[in-house]
């Protein structure tokens, strides 16, 4: 199906996108991205526990709040994309034509925003443009965002729809594959504001993987809060439990009452009481039992979450080998390659549009173009510059490659340009020493 014949299901309306954007499906997507927004700015579901009462009197419970889904979001993008990727081609030219669009555009940093944009919400949008000649890019938010798929799954049209909260005027900024309508309904009434052409085509999308809906992904969220909703309560409930029935144990006087006064400065006094007894009584708690489940569940959040539990039981890991090292780190990379797939296939699409600004200006970057992801993962710095120098003495590596893998290297043009000027420095050295000896032998 075509943008035309999707659009003819609403009738051939120009205003045709305000009843897409109404559809059930984006609503409940849209409702998804705003809870998620919520759960990361701490407004979770423990903050619902009812506040205890008697005799008029309220007792504030405990409303414990774990941000721990923000550290996990935030590790999983440090881990893939915390270190800049690097660009490889079969052409060097393309190679540094790439490079210098990234440096120029702070491409790292639309990278990050597009893996954090996921992970949080399951999608994330991006849409490349030219300003005062460098080509950039504007990640949407995502709570923001429309994308049109007809039927067929075909992606024809992008929707952004925002409120703007002081004036409450709604703006709608419709991307079709080769113009821009912007409108409003400022005033009352809809109105088209301006039309722009669109040289880039629509906005990227990018998505991870979803069993329920191939076209759109899922947040790591939805599998980590029901966990840390249950951490919450009984955290919540363990710390009121502690206050009201530890640290403050409830006397009980059984006998025959005794009416008397006792200084308040007095000390060592004993009260008897006939045929009576005194106890403090207090709730003893089954360390086991709570340390048991509180374990599980961290093991469980850590298992489903794929962080790396020697990070969080502060196990000693000092000295151990790069093996070592990647089995701890097993099922974070393993996610990470699971985020490189479907991050490919946006950048296959980035690239294609470079291609396609670049033919404005003349310019032609077509041929292979791959990205080269770095994981900042802790290494066994020395094992590996071993390695590489064995292999690099058997002729199995070259010295590019080397200075790539060693991990001290991070722009390996400028290094090797420097490398380039020391040897034609030290070269000059020994002429001009050569020379100086041989006028001082000719005197």
């Amino acid at each position: 199906m075509t943008l035309e014949e999707y659009i003819a299901t609403f009738d051939n309306s120009p205003k045709w996108f305000m009843e897409e954007v109404n559809k059930p499906w984006h609503v409940k997507r849209i409702a998804g991205c705003v809870r998620n927004k919520d759960y990361l700015m701490g407004r979770h579901k423990v903050l619902l526990r009812e506040d205890s009462v008697y005799k008029g009197k309220v007792l504030t419970v405990n409303k414990t709040i774990l941000q721990y889904a923000k550290m996990l979001v935030t590790f999983h993008d440090t881990l893939l994309l915390g270190k800049p990727v690097n660009i490889k081609s079969d052409n060097e030219e393309i190679t540094k034509t790439i490079t210098d669009i990234y440096k120029y555009g702070q491409y790292d940093a639309v990278d990050f925003k597009i893996l954090d944009q996921v992970n949080k919400f399951g999608d994330a949008y991006e849409y490349i443009y030219v300003q005062d000649g460098v080509i950039k890019s504007k990640v949407f938010d995502a709570g923001d965002c429309y994308p049109v798929y007809t039927e067929d799954g075909d992606y024809v049209a992008f929707i952004e729809k925002w409120t703007d909260m002081w004036s409450k005027v709604t703006h709608w900024n419709v991307y079709y594959p080769t113009y821009v309508e912007k409108w409003t309904d400022e005033g009352g009434e809809y109105n088209l504001i301006e039309t722009k052409p669109n040289l880039s085509g629509l906005p990227i999308h990018y998505h991870n993987i979803n069993d329920e809906d191939e076209n759109f992904g899922s947040s790591m969220l939805d599998d980590v809060k029901p966990i840390l909703d249950d951490l919450e309560d009984i955290m919540s409930k363990l710390g009121t439990s502690i206050y009201v029935n530890t640290l403050n144990p409830l006397p009980v006087a059984l006998g025959q009452r005794i009416e008397s006064t006792i200084p308040a400065d007095a000390a060592g006094y004993v009260l008897n009481l006939d045929n009576g007894d005194y106890k403090v009584v207090s709730t003893m708690m089954d360390y086991s039992t709570i340390k048991l489940y509180l374990d599980n569940m961290k093991g469980m959040l850590n298992d489903i979450a794929c962080y790396p539990s020697a990070l969080s039981d502060n196990t000693n890991i000092a000295n151990i080998s790069s093996v070592s090292l990647q089995m701890l780190f097993h099922m974070a990379v393993c996610k990470c390659l699971e985020n490189e797939k479907w991050l490919n296939i946006g950048f296959r699409k980035r690239f294609d549009t470079f291609g396609r600004l670049l033919n404005y200006v003349g310019s032609n970057i077509d041929g292979n173009v791959e990205v080269e992801f770095n994981l900042s993962m802790p290494v066994a710095t020395d094992e590996v510059i071993d390695n590489l120098k064995t292999m690099r003495e058997m002729g199995a590596i070259s010295i590019d490659t080397v200075m790539e893998k060693s991990g001290y290297i991070s722009d390996l043009a400028v290094e090797k340009e420097r490398i380039e000027d020391e040897n034609l420095s030290i070269d000059n050295t020994v002429i001009n020493k050569e020379e100086d000896r041989v006028n001082n032998d000719a005197a």
